[in-house]
């Protein structure tokens, strides 16, 4: 389905993508992505979740990345493949080009500097291989990579548009604002497919012990703030986060920081130069089983992001999933996620003055969190279910290898 039949908002996204040939036939899938659990980062996640889940629908799905000291535990059907260059997450993959030749579908998650460009020479070697992109984001970035990503932009993005048999978007509010509206006349052969999240394992509760380990009593709030410390998310806001809760008033509440890196000490020094020291808990990189604890102990999700590389928000839909209110940048995608005063609040990206406002609201109105809490909840169990999510990839799976059916099936007659 078209991206411009699409209603604007994510919420209206229809749950599957119809199509006359069923799901009872097996696929062979490729998973192409820059990064894979456990190494963070959004787009790592969604490609194992889709891998797992498509497994767990009886199709055959391989993961092909980059070699990585972390993926050294892996389950079988992820391959670490070697690449003679690679800087952060973009790693050159020529073998891409001829070992991907027994699939029906190649899904390539975009961006991946490096591996598209293998892609695009096997795509001209077998142009009837389905092809399906996702859309993750812009590349953004100062000085020489700034210029670097433009140049790609510019050069190999409109071909790895033209090439797909079908592009995948996390919402058309962020496809219109992106270079997708650039560089792929007329929005051709683009669906929206918001991404998903356990509802089971995200879900509603207190956590009594959590917040007594954090020295919390029952009357303080918890604010919660999730990302990877490092350059590479440099876009997450912490900065603007810092300036807003220099200027709050209210008397009783702490932030816990869930995630670590490289900007761990930086962010910490700039918490105390603030005179934040003694309310800010950084806790790490906690574990898999233990942030879903942490959203439940909280009482306002934090995500005040500054930049168009963040496109959607898992974490928002994490915080949603276990009915904690999110006070979020009005960002082209991320606010189509968060639904201003339905279930969190909207603040202008960069603007620390507005953040502070919205977060001393919720700190002042607990009757405010939980009726946006109870909403974000039911939001999340309606529209963003994974199993929701994964049977539409399934649909346009199936669709996009419809014209190899078509040809076998001539054949044989």
């Amino acid at each position: 389905m078209p991206l411009q039949q699409l209603p604007a908002r994510v919420d209206q996204a229809p749950a599957t993508a119809p199509t006359a040939w069923g799901s009872s036939r097996a696929l062979r899938i490729a998973q192409v992505v820059p990064v894979y659990p456990p190494r963070r980062g959004g787009v790592g996640r969604i490609a194992h979740e889709y891998a797992v889940r498509l497994r767990e629908r009886g199709h055959d799905v391989r993961v092909f990345t980059a070699r990585h000291p972390a993926l050294a535990d892996v389950p079988d059907y992820v391959n670490t493949l070697t690449s003679p260059i690679r800087v952060g997450n973009a790693a050159f993959i020529p073998s891409l080009a001829w070992r991907l030749h027994r699939f029906d579908v190649v899904h390539l998650h975009y961006p991946f500097f490096g591996g598209v460009e293998p892609l695009l020479l096997r795509r001209l070697l077998r142009p009837r291989q389905a092809l399906v992109v996702s859309y993750h984001m812009d590349a953004v970035g100062r000085g020489v990579r700034g210029a670097l990503f433009a140049a790609h932009e510019r050069v190999v993005l409109p071909h790895v548009l033209a090439h797909a048999d079908c592009v995948i978007v996390s919402s058309l509010d962020y496809a219109q604002a992106s270079a997708i509206a650039r560089r792929l006349p007329g929005l051709r052969h683009v669906e929206v497919h918001p991404y998903g999240v356990d509802l089971d394992r995200f879900r509603p509760g207190r956590e009594p012990a959590l917040r007594s380990a954090l020295g919390l009593d029952g009357e303080t709030p918890l604010l919660v703030f999730v990302s990877a410390l490092d350059p590479a998310h440099h876009f997450k806001g912490f900065p603007v986060l810092v300036d807003a809760l220099r200027q709050l008033t209210h008397a009783r509440w702490r932030l816990a920081v869930v995630g670590d890196g490289p900007w761990r000490s930086r962010y910490a020094d700039l918490a105390g130069a603030a005179g934040l020291a003694e309310r800010v808990h950084f806790a790490g990189d906690v574990s898999d089983a233990d942030l879903p604890r942490y959203y439940r102990a909280a009482d306002v999700h934090l995500f005040p992001s500054t930049a168009a590389a963040e496109a959607f928000g898992l974490v928002c839909l994490e915080a949603a999933a276990s009915a904690v209110p999110t006070v979020a940048s009005a960002l082209p995608g991320v606010r189509r996620v968060v639904l201003d005063r339905e279930t969190g609040l909207h603040v202008r990206p960069n603007d620390c003055g507005d953040l502070a406002v919205a977060i001393q609201r919720l700190l002042e109105r607990p009757d405010l969190r939980a009726q946006l809490g109870t909403a974000a909840r039911a939001r999340a169990a309606a529209e963003f279910d994974w199993n929701i999510r994964v049977a539409q990839l399934e649909e346009t799976y199936f669709a996009v290898n419809a014209p190899t059916d078509i040809a076998a099936t001539v054949a044989a007659v």
